[in-house]
């Protein structure tokens, strides 16, 4: 224990009379120094002020030093500040005040790095406190450890020491630790969390479903991105028991096809139907799971032909609502285990191409007849594609209760490329697959895309760990950045046939289904073009096309599909010749 004296110089104004003014220079000092001064000499305009401070040292280590400061019993808890200041004027090198406790009389110093006092600073302003209300040491691995105030509270401040781990202190990676009960804190250096350049889709146990187990609802997509100083993440899960619809965007190339593969492949394994619908030019993406469709759910090789898929998914839906409906319940989960239903999936990609619309040529009364069969070909397959623009709508808004689960897949998500408000309030979940989507993508993705965070750049400029990369708005969980498991189609074929997942030799569509489509739009006029053109056959060359001019189903062919036949017909003549 040692005493020392603090001693400061105030110069005097002009015509300063000590029988007079002592008291307002008194004031002024305590005012500006504190309390416990004493004026011992007036010398040359100059008043001396002196009191005694009384300091223990304690070293704890070679490395750190604290000193015990005994204040004088005038210091108020209001004088924090001063003291900090005055402190580490006197005491130079580094030592600021670390604690402050006036009313047991004294303060505690600490020589602190610059580094370390930085932290203190901002760690202290991040929880709205004094700095000495901290306390800040330096770790070996170049983090902090840190002592909280009480009145430290997760929800207001734990974000906020985030952004001093990654902002202030340290960079992109760091992390905190916090022990809220101990009021304890390490900010402690890492490496920006990343995925693996492939994650392989697990296959060596499947959970069959069960519609009275909401477990069995959750179906495994791939990682989330792994929480700071982390290298594996959590598993991805859709969670349909939440919610039974499924958006997927990202431009070409962005995975939504690996995506889709391991959702319809898990459902499969499952044991659910699937029906797929696709464009024709992009359905070979498909072809690998043909023969494991529903009877009938394969609705890709033409515009009719989706729609008739999506028609029967309609009519399964209705039948499926009946059943519902016999055991008195509102709900497939409801049913009982005896009368259980399988779910249905109904996978639909490149929906932008589906819903696109045909130009249809103008063609009056006096037009070409080629022109006019032109037009009504392009009516008709835009016929097609409203039918199956208003199923899907329909599925989507009232089929979710009989078990039918719907995923759409697009390029582009806006209300004039297919997706318009009225089906997007009906998919549940919003995926994103894509390392670097726009600001446009994500808001005409998601819901609400400020809640969904984005995808960090060291992932981003990382080609392997970007590869399958995507953002999620799940129902029923929390926004995620997710990254797709993989395998490939021939893996996942061979675990469908090693689980024996039952095939289907029906695949598409019967004609009769087909024939059932076209027939409900056939027109009287129809019929009267069908009697002119077999008149027609009556001509030598009509003879000679045969029965060129009709399809498999002796409707009439029009347009290109009416030239194409022709041609190949005019080959075989020019052959056989």
């Amino acid at each position: 224990m040692a005493s020392s004296t603090e001693r400061i110089r105030v110069k005097l104004p002009d015509k300063f009379d000590p029988s007079r003014h002592m008291s307002p220079l008194m004031k002024k000092i305590t005012e500006a120094h504190g309390e416990g001064f004493e004026v011992d000499s007036i010398v040359d305009g100059y008043a001396v002020a002196t009191r005694q401070v009384t300091v223990t040292e304690i070293r704890q280590n070679e490395k750190s030093k604290t000193q015990e400061v005994r204040l004088p019993r005038s210091v108020k808890p209001t004088d924090g500040e001063k003291m900090a200041v005055k402190l580490a004027d006197q005491h130079g090198d580094g030592w600021e005040m670390t604690k402050f406790e006036p009313f047991l009389g004294k303060a505690v110093l600490t020589k602190l790095s610059p580094e370390t006092a930085r932290c203190r600073g901002a760690a202290a302003l991040a929880l709205g406190v004094k700095p000495w209300e901290v306390q800040v040491a330096p770790r070996r691995d170049g983090g902090f450890d840190l002592e909280l105030p009480r009145t430290y509270m997760p929800s207001k401040h734990y974000s906020k020491l985030e952004e001093v781990a990654t902002g202030v202190v340290g960079r992109d990676g760091w992390y905190v630790k916090v022990n809220a009960q101990k009021l304890t804190a390490s900010i402690i250096p890492s490496a920006p969390p990343t995925f693996p350049s492939m994650i392989p889709t697990p296959m060596d146990s499947v959970v069959k479903f069960d519609h009275t187990k909401k477990e069995t609802f959750k179906i495994p997509l791939g990682m989330k991105l792994p929480p700071a100083g982390e290298t594996i993440g959590e598993t991805f899960y859709l969670d349909l028991n939440a919610g039974a619809h499924l958006q997927i965007g990202g431009t070409s190339g962005a995975g939504k096809s690996v995506t889709i593969n391991c959702y319809l492949s898990t459902w499969l394994a499952k044991g659910a139907e699937l029906a797929i619908i696709d464009l024709p030019t992009k359905s070979a993406d498909f072809e690998w799971v043909k023969d494991f469709v529903r009877p009938g759910g394969w609705g890709c090789a033409s515009p009719a032909q989706s729609a008739v898929a999506i028609r029967l998914i309609m009519e399964e839906g209705e039948r499926r609502s009946k059943l519902i409906k016999s055991h008195n319940v509102n709900d497939w989960k409801d049913l009982p285990k005896s009368a259980a239903l399988k779910p249905l999936i109904v996978v639909v990609d490149e929906l932008t191409g589906l819903f696109a619309l045909e130009s249809v040529p103008k063609a009056g009364k006096d037009a070409p007849q080629l022109l006019k069969d032109m037009a009504a070909d392009a009516n008709r397959t835009n016929l097609f594609k409203e039918i199956l623009k208003n199923g899907i709508k329909r599925v989507a808004a009232e089929l979710r209760f009989t078990g039918v689960f719907l995923l759409l897949a697009t390029q582009v998500a806006s209300a004039n490329t297919g997706i318009d408000p009225s089906l997007r309030t009906n998919l549940h979940h919003k995926l994103l697959l894509g390392a670097k989507p726009t600001e446009g993508n994500r808001r005409l993705v998601f819901s609400d895309p400020d809640r969904v965070p984005l995808i960090p750049e060291n992932v981003r400029s990382d080609s392997g760990a970007s590869r399958g990369v995507g953002s999620s708005e799940p129902e029923g969980d929390e926004p995620a950045i997710f990254k797709s498991y993989f395998a490939s189609v021939a893996d996942y074929r061979a675990w469908l046939e090693r689980l024996g997942v039952p095939k289907t030799t029906q695949p598409e569509p019967t004609k009769a289904q087909m024939a059932q489509l076209e027939d409900a739009f056939e027109t009287p006029e129809d019929q009267d073009d069908i009697a002119t053109r077999r008149a027609a056959m009556k001509d030598p060359m009509a003879e000679l096309m045969g029965d060129s001019g009709f399809d498999e189903n002796g409707r009439p062919l029009k347009g290109a599909a009416l030239a194409a036949s022709q041609s190949r017909q005019l080959s075989n003549m020019a052959g056989r010749a």
